[in-house]
């Protein structure tokens, strides 16, 4: 009885340095591949305005508002709020009214495998912008898409703001509005990426 105690020990240690032997490796020698060239853009007509903290929602929704031609959202988390004065909820209808008016609105969400939590969070999100006439979908399950972007006609905002009470109403956020032609072609041409 002790033999067999002591063999699954052995076995069990066995199992556990393969394990972390290869956990290591994988650290050590995983290198992932970079599908999007990187860029440098020099344009001195760009205006560039810093978004910080509760300056979000009054900089980017009159941006909505004022759209023309397309907005594209990727987006790590975009939470869905009964409460019709919440800000979160205030910027969604602004991008159902900016599809009504004739702009072309996608949104991608993430769906990590590894995190149900947010799937929870933005399926409500999801569903409410498709019901509404908004192009909208989840990224694979496989990887995880921790991008905060919006593209709207030739600007983009980028930052570490997500969508969601938190964010826009009590979290330290810093994020930045780009408006200029060059860059929001280079961001569209990401998103394309993202979205195909």
């Amino acid at each position: 009885m002790k033999k067999k105690v002591q063999s699954r020990r052995g076995v069990f240690l066995i199992i556990i340095f393969f394990v972390l032997g290869f956990a290591i490796a994988a650290l050590l020698f995983y290198k992932p591949t970079t599908d999007f060239p990187s860029a440098q853009i020099t344009a001195a007509n760009a205006e560039i305005i810093p978004i910080v903290d509760r300056n979000y929602f009054d900089i980017v929704v009159p941006e909505i508002q004022q759209a023309e031609r397309q907005i594209d959202i990727a987006i790590f988390q975009f939470k869905f709020y009964e409460n019709k004065e919440n800000k979160v909820r205030l910027l969604q209808e602004a991008l159902i009214e900016a599809a009504d008016r004739g702009v072309t609105v996608r949104v991608i969400l993430d769906q990590s495998n590894w995190n149900s939590g947010i799937k929870k969070d933005n399926e409500p999100t999801l569903n409410y912008l498709k019901e509404n006439g908004i192009q909208a979908k989840f990224d694979s399950p496989k990887k995880t898409l921790h991008t905060k972007l919006l593209i709207i006609d030739d600007t983009v905002i980028v930052g570490s703001t997500n969508l969601g009470f938190h964010a826009l109403e009590r979290n330290s956020e810093v994020s930045v509005l780009i408006r200029n032609k060059e860059t929001a072609d280079y961001f569209r041409a990401y998103f394309e990426g993202l979205w195909n």
